[in-house]
């Protein structure tokens, strides 16, 4: 286990050899670490580390702790966190803890108390994640850098680093991360001639890869087709391995789902430009002035340029100007797309019922005290037919309209069903409620009462079931007065 009191000792010699303006700058860098601090003392607890150190440690596992509280930001809330952590670490077993990731969340719509009685102030929900650690002993010269939240739970800003000696009887050093390839692209055209931000219709998927990076979201929910999506507003479609259409608007996404597709910087905030100066929301008036054409709007209230070999669709939204129903068009989308694609019907294949059946197994299981297998989870739930990149090490596969597993670090960290992920006309699988055991889609608080634990945290509308292997929380929908269950989510310890 780590020994301040050493490590501190054993500094004393170091500052000796340096200036005092060194030995001032180096003092305010290392203060988090060399202070004992509140959270980390008068107990025998595993401490908080403000730094990595420099050798390689064991992960023994990572560990997720959190609470509801109406006071987020109180220094108490996160002492109750971080002190929850520190008591698993030394059940585990570990030296100490690395905080690697918090989140803060409206645990209901603050809509609902607006001008209502302070007594229902909004409640937010308060997690802390870390890594529980052993450590290793070694002697090293190395650059010594913080970690992504201190002892306190304060988020560390970047570059915080200093190279120092330390001689110390443990020492840990930051994991290696991978990083997600995301170029850097200076082009915002879109035209006809030359594509969009210099690809265009025709490029294999692995040369739109080399140029674009890899995709936020991949669906594969068409035999033979292909869609990749960067960021949220922009669509590639990929037939024979071959690029066919790009859209800024995929109608099928549902809001749920595309509020999930992580942003990307470019993508969703660079304008794509139209013949140098037109972008999204410019009026229709300018876009046919710049464009130099007589161009009309179809029933669709789209412009459609065809070209020898593509084609390029302008699609316009409009603004009542006045009670005489006049209307102000502008750009709103666009699609470019090959004139040879022909747009197939996009289904999932069915296979919902057998999903859900095997999520009741595998939940049986963990009411015994059994641990899910990874593996075996994706060999019976089948292969996922799109998957959301989230970051370099975590990705959510969607198996079915409703089912998302999320994945972080080759650990299983949840189990969602939520209401409608796609909207596919026709596609009556839709239709079917899922189930996760006895809590069905569409069913009331009522009619699920009697499934309801007796120490079943209830929050408005949101019931939480805890158990040693995992959280199941419930979700409702507070504006049907039958509260009916739309969404449920199962997040492993």
């Amino acid at each position: 286990m780590v020994n301040h009191q050493d490590f501190i000792i054993q500094l004393k010699g170091f500052y000796m050899n340096f200036s005092p303006l060194k030995i001032i700058t180096l003092a305010y860098l290392f203060s988090s670490s060399l202070y004992i601090p509140s959270v980390n003392a008068t107990d025998n607890l595993p401490p908080i580390l403000d730094y990595y150190p420099n050798c390689s440690y064991k992960i023994i596992e990572y560990h997720l702790a959190k609470v509801i509280t109406e006071q987020p930001l109180a220094e108490q809330t996160a002492l109750t966190l971080l002190t929850k952590l520190r008591r698993k670490a030394k059940d585990r077993g570990a030296d100490a803890l690395i905080l690697i990731n918090k989140d803060v969340n409206k645990a209901m719509s603050m809509d609902k108390f607006y001008g209502q009685n302070t007594a229902n102030a909004t409640k937010f929900i308060v997690s802390y994640e870390a890594e529980l650690i052993k450590g290793c002993k070694v002697v090293s010269r190395s650059e010594t850098k913080a970690t992504p939240y201190n002892h306190k739970g304060y988020q560390v800003k970047k570059g915080m680093s200093s190279s120092i000696t330390i001689q110390t009887k443990v020492v840990f050093t930051p994991p290696t991360k991978a990083k997600l390839n995301h170029p850097i692209i200076t082009n915002n055209e879109l035209s006809l001639v030359n594509g969009i931000y210099g690809i265009n219709i025709g490029l294999e998927y692995q040369q739109v890869i080399d140029k674009f990076g890899e995709p936020s979201i991949v669906l594969s929910m068409t035999e033979g087709l292909i869609i990749t999506g960067y960021g949220r507003s922009h669509w590639l479609h990929f037939q024979n391995n071959k690029l066919v259409k790009v859209q800024s608007k995929l109608s099928i996404v549902s809001p749920v789902l595309l509020n999930m597709v992580p942003l990307r910087d470019f993508f969703d905030k660079t304008p794509w430009v139209l013949a140098t100066k037109i972008a999204r929301q410019s009026s229709f008036l300018d876009v046919k002035t710049a464009m130099m054409m007589d161009m009309k709007l179809n029933s669709q209230k789209e412009v459609v340029i065809k070209g020898k070999e593509n084609s390029l669709i302008l699609a316009f939204g409009y603004r009542q100007l006045s009670e005489d129903n006049d209307k102000n068009y502008f750009l709103e989308d666009f699609s470019l797309e090959s004139n040879s694609y022909i747009e197939t019907k996009s289904k999932v294949e069915n296979k919902r019922e057998g999903q859900f059946d095997s999520l009741r197994r595998i939940i049986a299981n963990l009411n015994q005290g059994n641990s899910i297998d990874l593996g075996l989870l994706k060999s019976v739930l089948g292969q996922p037919f799109g998957r959301i990149t989230v970051s370099a090490t975590s990705y959510i596969d969607i198996y079915n309209e409703n089912l998302l597993v999320e994945i972080k670090r080759a650990e299983l960290v949840s189990i969602q069903l939520l209401d409608e992920l796609f909207r596919i006309k026709g596609d009556l699988s839709t239709k079917t409620p899922w189930y996760l055991g006895d809590f069905v889609q569409g069913k009331s608080i009522k009619d699920l009462d009697s499934f309801f634990p007796a120490d079943i945290y209830k929050l408005d509308n949101m019931y939480e079931i805890d158990s040693e292997e995992y959280q199941l929380t419930l979700f409702f929908d507070d504006s049907d007065e039958n509260n009916t269950l739309y969404e449920a989510k199962v997040t492993m310890y």
